[in-house]
């Protein structure tokens, strides 16, 4: 996740050499039958984790049961029943390097059926410990973190170089558990775009927090998709965007 590497600190007027924490930035292959269908920067952890949720918010796999999913010396390779075409144009996206054949909006569920409702005074709670387990951001600076999490606190947490990558680490995690996730909430420390808002939505999950702010299309978005979009949390303070009514003041 981070390295130590030779750094030139300037201060006071001087040029010192000194060790710094540095974050991890690797490719990662991801291969079917044979075939590299695709290369990805991640952070080098937790890459299993991060593939499941990836390829499955990116509907490269729509049923976890019919395909086989495995890490092996930083790849990830695939074997069963995968939506990707041969040739098929994978553009960027805005979220700092993901990668998706299509934008496709037509197979999320609609979240209004999610009656969930959170204490905002526990949501702040939540993101003091949230902060407190960022522990490599503090070392190196250029990481984000997500987490997944209930009432009762943090269900799963990771970090990685790209806050989209981060999400899709801990939404992996829930998948491979089988984890009901209507009931949960989603941290993110980077800005909420509208693919971070697609990904929450297709799997459920009815709430994303942030310290930073929305984009106008992932507001848009939530609105239309009954999701709880909350962002400039700071200390005891935050902006509801969309579906405030799951939040108890």
């Amino acid at each position: 996740m981070i390295e130590i590497r030779k750094v030139i600190k300037v201060l006071g007027g001087k040029a010192v050499p000194v060790d710094d924490y540095i974050a991890q930035e690797e490719f990662v292959e991801v291969i079917h039958s044979g075939r590299v269908l695709f290369r990805h920067t991640v952070s080098p952890s937790e890459l299993y984790e991060w593939a499941v949720g990836y390829l499955y918010t990116n509907r490269v796999i729509k049923d976890l049961s019919k395909v086989k999913v495995w890490e092996e010396n930083g790849k990830i390779f695939l074997d069963g029943e995968v939506n990707f075409e041969p040739g098929a144009f994978w553009g960027f996206t805005s979220g700092c390097g993901s990668s998706v054949e299509n934008f496709c909006l037509t197979d999320l569920p609609v979240l209004v059926e999610e009656r969930v409702y959170f204490r905002v005074s526990k949501i702040f709670e939540i993101f003091e410990e949230f902060n407190k387990k960022s522990v490599n951001f503090k070392l190196a600076g250029s990481l984000h973190s997500s987490a997944i999490c209930d009432e009762l606190g943090i269900i799963y947490f990771s970090e990685d170089v790209a806050r989209h990558n981060a999400v899709d680490k801990v939404i992996g995690k829930a998948l491979l558990e089988g984890k009901e996730l209507s009931g949960t909430f989603l941290l993110t420390s980077g800005r909420i775009s509208s693919e971070i808002v697609r990904k929450a939505v297709l799997v459920r999950i009815p709430v994303i927090v942030s310290h930073s702010a929305p984009t106008t299309f992932a507001i848009d978005l939530a609105q239309t998709y009954g999701l709880t979009l909350i962002g400039f949390l700071r200390g005891k303070k935050c902006n509801v965007y969309s579906h405030d009514w799951r939040i108890l003041v």
